[in-house]
């Protein structure tokens, strides 16, 4: 009897392929086949769909750059991550609608893929650096405070804290630089050394994508990618476990995406290494795969589609999601203006409450700055010192007695405020702002000026060029108690704009109740 002859559709999900059906399916055609037409045109209007709304996620996203929510995930490095992996995910569906060339699908997946990785992996260690950089910043600023050596002219800024921020960026360039320059080197050398590569993977012939995996073409050239899958897994895990100690004042902020992509790439990472395995035969007299994961091979080609599907959810968290939260907090905004709470008078009473002004400083944490909520509260520690002062110069015209103005320990009452954290309302006190700054206050004023208005300060505030230049000129000729007012006003409406909205949000009713 003759044995029969068995199809590939014929056989059960978790049947063994016999050679006869495995041979068949490796010369099966993708793209001219006509019975893939209606999965090649799901895949073109899949297509079509994406790049509607990456093109439109990015126009927005270039148009809000200026946006806090923007700025807060530091528009330069998403922005590139956004361009780059809508170029993935766009080259990713080219392969199910045409033939391509080998080289470019080498492209994709070894430089395009790597650089969108890469540029992720960097915006992780951003954030995971930058949180604990404002904590930094907090025990920096407040032992500086401490220990500030009050003469004049003995007073050096702290360049310290700035060479960790340049040394944050230097190695986030290393890594979106080397992996990819690595890859694009290691594809040259395999291409020109090789010559089974060359035969099998040349340059402007076009491919049947999906008939070139199946029958292991030019996998040579993929070899680096593996490598690099393992590393990625490593980073995964390390990533992970960073970001769990990352506290974030928003649900689906910077940490949620960085956290859910991580997963997600792990989890990719091993379910395309398993369909790798098991989908291919090396030696021809080893057993066959099952068919479904023959099937799946298909289905995913060749893994390339669950490496888009990431891509594609990447580009979504960090290009769509910032622009849809934006003008989800601009309704929410427009919802609350006729409340009082969101006014800028009642704002200014929360910054005279030193518990919310704690709240604010560990939202500014969350938000990476905290440099501004920590320069209201040396600012109110200024004002205090010069109201101080005025006490103590009345008391001593009062009684005709200037040693009671030169006894008077200022340095003991400034100690008093920085140790508290915590400085009276300054509604108590009132203050000519044009007075000039006394000499024996005036070490305090300059500390100010190096702790956060100096370019290579300890916790630098985002000021106007000609707030700060006004200030500089201010500060070397006749200093005024009211010199930094303005950029007081600028670094108010900073915080009210952005980290404001999210302590109102999580906090309404703790701060009616504090604040009656």
């Amino acid at each position: 009897m003759f044995k029969e002859k068995r199809s590939l559709e014929n056989l059960k999900m978790f049947d063994e392929v016999d050679i006869e059906s495995f041979n068949k399916y490796l010369s099966e055609p993708f793209i001219d086949n006509n019975e893939n037409k209606i999965e090649r045109r799901i895949y073109l209007i899949i297509d079509i769909i994406f790049n509607i709304f990456a093109l439109v996620s990015l126009f927005f996203f270039i148009k809000l750059r200026k946006s806090y929510i923007i700025r807060q995930r530091g528009f330069g490095l998403t922005f590139a991550g956004g361009i780059v992996t809508y170029l993935s995910g766009f080259m990713s569906f080219i392969p199910q609608l045409v033939k391509t060339t080998c080289l470019t699908n080498v492209f994709q997946a070894n430089i395009l893929n790597t650089i969108a990785i890469c540029i992720f992996f960097s915006r992780s260690l951003r954030i995971i650096l930058y949180y604990h950089y404002n904590i930094f910043i907090v025990t920096s600023i407040k032992k500086k405070r401490s220990n500030v050596n009050y003469n004049i002219r003995t007073i050096e800024p702290n360049y310290y804290l700035p060479r960790i921020t340049k040394k944050i960026k230097n190695i986030i360039s290393l890594i979106i630089i080397v992996p990819p320059t690595i890859a694009l080197i290691a594809c040259i050398v395999i291409y020109i050394n090789n010559e089974h590569v060359r035969e099998n993977c040349i340059p402007f012939k076009l491919y049947d994508t999906l008939l070139v995996l199946k029958n292991n073409k030019g996998t040579e050239l993929f070899e680096i990618i593996k490598i690099y899958g393992i590393i990625y897994n490593i980073i995964c895990v390390i990533n992970t476990i960073a970001l769990f100690y990352i506290k974030d004042a928003n649900k689906y902020g910077a940490k949620f995406e960085c956290l859910s992509v991580t997963i997600l790439l792990f989890l990719a990472n091993i379910a395309n290494s398993f369909i790798q395995v098991k989908s291919s035969v090396k030696d021809p007299n080893s057993s066959k795969p099952l068919k479904i994961y023959l099937k799946i091979f298909e289905k995913t080609k060749g893994g390339r589609m669950i490496f888009a599907v990431i891509i594609i959810y990447m580009f979504f968290m960090s290009i769509t999601v910032p622009v849809i939260q934006y003008y989800m907090a601009k309704k929410v905004k427009n919802e609350y203006f006729q409340d009082p709470m969101s006014s800028i008078q009642y704002f200014y009473k929360v910054l005279n409450t030193p518990s919310l002004v704690n709240e604010l400083r560990d939202i500014a944490i969350k938000e990476f700055c905290v440099e501004n909520v920590l320069f209201w509260e040396n600012y109110q520690i200024l004002q205090t010192m010069a109201y101080r002062y005025q006490i103590e110069l009345k008391k001593a015209q009062e009684q005709g007695d200037a040693r009671i103005l030169t006894q008077y320990d200022f340095e003991g009452y400034y100690q008093k405020q920085v140790q508290s954290f915590s400085v009276s309302s300054m509604d108590d006190y009132s203050y000519d702002p044009n007075t000039p700054v006394p000499k024996e206050i005036l070490p305090y004023y300059t500390s100010f000026y190096y702790m956060f208005i100096d370019f290579n300060g300890p916790a630098v505030v985002n000021l106007m060029g000609s707030t700060i230049r006004t200030i500089f000129r201010q500060l070397s000729t006749c200093p005024t108690i009211g010199i930094y007012d303005f950029a007081k006003n600028e670094v108010v409406e900073l915080m009210y704009s952005s980290i404001y909205p999210i302590l109102l949000r999580n906090n309404k009713k703790h701060m009616a109740h504090t604040l009656g």
